[in-house]
């Protein structure tokens, strides 16, 4: 059986693990974020020696990449229109504007219909 040698062990250790901080920081998340989920028990945690909390860099890795997802495909729905203030309602003249604009073909011909059964009507 081979030994391994305490440098070794402790290189294994700092790729294989991480501290609060760099936890925090792979998360994107405050350092008191994290361990309000750590209390939650939404995190998988390792204490290493018995006394110091540490995760594995493959959980959180794993967890970002699942709240990533659920984020992408579960956006949360906002209650109003997220720029409400920088939309003003639109005046009766814009509403107008656009009436026309949309509608004017339809209004024309209209007129000259009516005007044409006038002058139908009218030479009887």
């Amino acid at each position: 059986m081979t030994e391994i040698k305490a440098e070794e062990y402790k290189e294994y250790l700092e790729e294989q693990f991480l501290n609060v901080h760099e936890a925090a920081g792979l998360l994107e998340i405050s350092e008191q974020e994290l361990w309000d989920l750590v209390h939650q028990h939404k995190v998988p945690t390792h204490n290493i020696a018995g006394a110091f909390l540490r995760f594995k860099k493959e959980d959180i890795e794993e967890l970002k990449n699942k709240w990533r997802i659920e984020r992408e495909l579960f956006p949360k729905r906002e209650r109003y229109f997220a720029h409400r203030s920088t939309v003003r309602p639109a005046h009766f003249m814009e509403n107008l504007r656009d009436f026309w604009y949309f509608n004017d073909f339809y209004i024309i011909c209209s007129i000259l219909v009516v005007v044409l059964l006038y002058l139908i009507i009218s030479s009887q």
